[in-house]
């Protein structure tokens, strides 16, 4: 295990030439250090105080040598500190320190003069060929025999606490007595007590997101959307243990992955090139995310992480169901939590003749498989597992009918009678509840058309927009509208068959567009007055893209941020932009401009609808954008969202 000692934040800062002192016994303590092999640098002292408070005090080496001094009335822990990286425990009492520190050759560290810092050192160091868990079961042991002594807490703090549960640490702290009780690390193991209940299994696992390996926020409860079980997995590069563990996690993937379980990697690296080349040489084909902090990660405070590796497993809901599972432990509960995972179908449908019913499974990317069982006496039934909800099919025998349904793991029930097809029950799915509902409440509104696109507007993310828009609202839609539509999807909608069905009509209506004509010429003024002639402008480029927009436009306003992405990518690769705006008010085009940050040139003549530019290109609505080549020569149209920056990559890639 790699340990983290519990340390807080500076204090009072002191600091002290290297040269030996001695102190009256009884008033104070002097430190008088030397270090071999190490002519610069600094010392650190952390001390920790019984009523809770720390103080740090710095030394910086002259000659080789570093002094302390202090009053102290008190025996307390301190932490000594070398050039911030080498660390050594030492217990603070009214003496004479004499510490000799080779920086090469750590082992052969000497302190002497503190008979509370001979005696940690005997109690807390593994006895000669001691396993590292003999060696914690023995602090236990003298933890549980020892209740009343100063070193009780901060062997638990330094060795124990990451191994416990919630009921175990403080089941052992109330063991405890004075003096034990009356130590600086008791009272930091106290205020613990509601973090780590929030924390304990059975409860709900803290939220938190980080970006992944290609700089995207990942959010810990989106990434478990869709997913039964998902192991969050902090780890790091530089820790020998993780990557020891991290064949069994690979294992673990592949054998459960398909039957609804994920990893989420939390990295606690500092150094980013080192963690993306350790994802890459372990194989870890899940998430991976990381602020880059080390332990003050923000996950890794959440979650008190102390050591790595370390694990927490949850469930579809969020629920902490296990901690620190790891090989052959994790392995085992899996198989169990696994076995009775996927869906089930139950179908009673009284009436139907006996023969074949058919399950078609519209999954994701626009795969559909199809299944098939026999119906005996109006009964039926359908077993699997699915990786994300999906829209099911279900397919009676010839002339009885069918029914779709949106479908998860779960047991799903269907009920009902040939003679009512129209209204079967369909029960045990959330999701298929979620739209049902949403439904019959926007069927029951005055303007049932309006209500479906309102939802759809305000929830462009969910998994039922790419259905709600193929099977209802398409139909009402321009195509232009029906491509913005898609472009606002995202996340789980993506997810959906429904999607890859819009986005292949969309295709063929592009295909269908006049792509290869030439761009029609015009000169319009920029923000100072300056006539722009549009051909001129793109002369010297491989490619501009004629934006046209306008400040009072919420759309257009919502692509800028694709907009200054495509320029900042390709700008140094002869991209440019040309905004075309159909503004009215100069001072809030100009306004427009500098809030978006388009950096590009801008021109307009300010007439809005009656603009030239509209007349040209017989413009209906905006936003609408054009990309030419340097000979005027129209190479794509409408590029909306993550599109444009797929295109360009097409285009420079050649």
């Amino acid at each position: 295990m790699i340990k983290k000692l519990i340390s807080l934040g500076f204090a009072i800062l002191f600091t002290f030439v290297g040269y030996s002192q001695t102190i009256p016994f009884g008033k104070g303590y002097v430190i008088n250090g030397e270090i071999l092999n190490t002519y610069e640098g600094f010392v650190t002292l952390r001390s920790y105080f019984r009523d809770g408070n720390e103080r740090v005090d710095t030394a910086y080496i002259v000659n080789n040598k570093f002094t302390f001094l202090s009053p102290i009335s008190e025996v307390i822990p301190a932490l000594l500190t070398i050039n911030g990286m080498r660390d050594f425990r030492i217990y603070l009492e009214p003496t004479t320190y004499e510490i000799k520190i080779d920086a090469k050759k750590v082992s052969k560290t000497t302190i002497k003069g503190s008979k509370w810092t001979d005696e940690w050192n005997k109690v807390t160091t593994p006895l000669k060929g001691e396993d590292y868990g003999v060696h914690l079961r023995r602090l236990e042991n003298w933890v549980i025999n020892n209740p009343e002594h100063i070193f009780c807490a901060d062997i638990i703090s330094s060795y124990l606490a990451y191994r416990w549960d919630y009921e175990e640490l403080f089941k052992t702290l109330n063991t405890l007595l004075k003096p034990a009780t009356q130590t600086y690390h008791y009272l930091k193991l106290r205020e613990l007590e509601k973090t780590l209940q929030s924390i304990a299994v059975g409860q709900k696992a803290p939220d938190f997101s980080l970006k992944n390996s290609s700089g995207k926020n990942v959010n810990l409860y989106r990434q478990l959307n869709g997913k039964k079980f998902l192991l969050i997995d902090f780890w790091a590069s530089w820790c020998k243990p993780c990557r020891e563990e991290n064949p069994n996690l690979v294992i673990a993937y592949n054998k459960f992955n398909s039957k609804g379980f994920d990893i989420l990697g939390v990295s606690l690296d500092v150094d980013e090139k080192m963690w993306k080349e350790a994802i890459k040489e372990d194989n870890l084909k899940w998430e991976q995310v990381s602020d880059l902090k080390l332990w003050d990660g923000e996950a890794a405070k959440k979650y008190l992480v102390k050591a790595i590796p370390y694990n927490v497993l949850i469930d579809d809901k969020g629920t902490i169901i296990a901690k620190n599972i790891k090989g052959e432990e994790l392995i085992n509960k899996l198989e169990e939590l696994t076995s009775t995972y996927g869906y089930s179908i139950q179908g009673n449908i009284a009436g139907i003749s006996d023969g074949n019913v058919r399950l078609n499974l519209l999954l994701e990317g626009g795969e559909k498989k199809t299944f098939n069982t026999k119906i005996r006496d109006g009964k039926f039934e359908f077993k699997g597992v699915v990786d994300f909800v999906c829209v099911a099919q279900i397919q009676l025998p010839t002339k009885n009918g069918d029914f779709s349904f949106f479908m998860e793991n779960n047991t799903i029930k269907i009920t009902g009678s040939k003679e009512d097809i129209e209204n079967i029950s369909i029960t045990g799915s959330p999701k298929n509840d979620t739209y049902a509902n949403l439904i019959d409440r926007c069927n029951k509104s005055s303007n049932p058309i309006q209500s479906l696109m309102n939802d759809v507007s305000k929830n462009p993310s969910t998994f039922y927009t790419p259905l709600l828009v193929s099977n209802y609202l398409a139909a009402y839609l321009s195509d232009n509208e029906i491509k913005e539509i898609v472009s606002l999807f995202n996340n789980d909608a993506k997810k959906m068959y429904q999607y890859k069905l819009l986005q292949d009509y969309i295709e063929e209506m592009q295909k269908k567009e006049k792509v290869g004509e030439k761009f029609i010429d015009f000169t319009l003024p920029n923000v100072n007055g300056i006539d722009i002639k549009a051909s001129d402008y793109i002369k010297d480029k491989k490619y501009v893209l004629i934006d046209f927009w306008a400040s009072w436009c919420t759309p257009c306003r919502t692509e800028s941020k694709y907009l200054v992405q495509a320029y900042d990518k390709f700008k140094t690769k002869g991209f440019d932009i040309l905004g075309v705006s159909l503004d009215k008010d100069r001072t809030k085009w100009i306004k427009g401009i500098n809030d978006d940050g388009l950096v590009w040139e801008n021109v307009s003549d300010l007439l809005q609808w009656n603009s030239i530019v509209v007349k040209l290109y017989k413009l209906e609505s905006i936003p609408q954008n054009i990309l030419v080549d340097n000979k005027g020569n129209i190479v794509a149209r409408n590029l909306r969202g993550e599109n444009i920056m797929t295109t360009l990559n097409q285009f420079f890639i050649k």
